[in-house]
């Protein structure tokens, strides 16, 4: 139970990877309050989670709105007392032809992957430096933030700017006991992957041939890296950008053979 006591809010958390680190923050004792745009889910989701027999929530929201913003963090702060742990795992992908790329849809990109992000982690910075207890904060960025991937132009540039923020707050909020790091995943099975696949955008078996580890990730395997870092594990790292992608990125081969 290493997150005993404490209250996590988890965006993008009814579902994928936030969906994933919910279930594993709530079996470590945590109480979730989870948020997504789309309340049927999250009403599915907060019912698995009181299954597991912890204190869980949800409030639908957009996080890249200012206004619903501050209301998903203030609900979460009324509900629990105090925001202990921020998870930023809303996002979208955005497969285009740079040279077709609509500018409605850079900007859609740019503002739920990365303004939210900054948002969220703003809202709640100001709190956990009001709680004088510290924090930890948690981003998800992706390899796209680390290597070129074609078509990618809108979504690379959004999971840079995240890889970057998470820099730039560990500096800056460290004298305020907040650890701010986030988690860079792979390829992983979660309901956007799988319709891009549907698609013909992803070919499972040439990406896994691709990974050193030899398999896709599951959404669970970012729980585990999430855990370590939301925990007293962690107390002395921040700034860190934590790779969790099968070896890809160290791959300068065409396959693992």
């Amino acid at each position: 139970m290493r997150l005993k006591n404490k209250a996590a809010l988890i965006t993008g958390g009814s579902s994928g990877i936030g969906g994933a680190i919910a279930t594993a923050f709530t079996k470590e004792g945590a109480s979730v309050m989870i948020t997504a745009r789309t309340e049927a889910s999250l009403k599915e989701k907060t019912k698995e989670l009181n299954e597991l027999g912890a204190s869980t929530d949800y409030i639908a929201g957009d996080v890249s709105k200012e206004k619903e913003a501050e209301q998903i963090v203030q609900t979460t702060k009324d509900r629990f007392g105090s925001v202990d742990i921020l998870v930023n795992a809303a996002g979208m992908t955005m497969v285009s032809p740079s040279e077709s790329l609509s500018l409605d849809s850079w900007n859609r990109c740019i503002d739920v992957n990365s303004t939210g992000t900054f948002l969220m982690s703003r809202l709640v910075g100001k709190q956990m430096i009001k709680q004088i207890t510290g924090g930890k904060i948690i981003n998800i960025t992706s390899i796209a933030a680390h290597a070129g991937i074609p078509q990618r132009a809108a979504y690379a540039a959004s999971k840079g700017a995240v890889r970057q923020l998470t820099e730039t707050l560990a500096l800056e909020w460290g004298k305020y006991n907040i650890q701010v790091n986030a988690i860079s995943p792979g390829y992983v099975r979660t309901p956007i992957f799988d319709n891009l696949v549907e698609k013909g955008v992803h070919d499972p078996a040439q990406l896994e041939d691709r990974i050193p580890l030899g398999r896709l990730a599951n959404a669970e395997d970012m729980a585990g890296p999430a855990t370590f870092l939301a925990s007293e594990d962690s107390d002395y790292v921040t700034g860190v950008i934590l790779k969790v992608d099968g070896g890809w990125l160290v791959n300068g081969h065409l396959s693992t053979q």
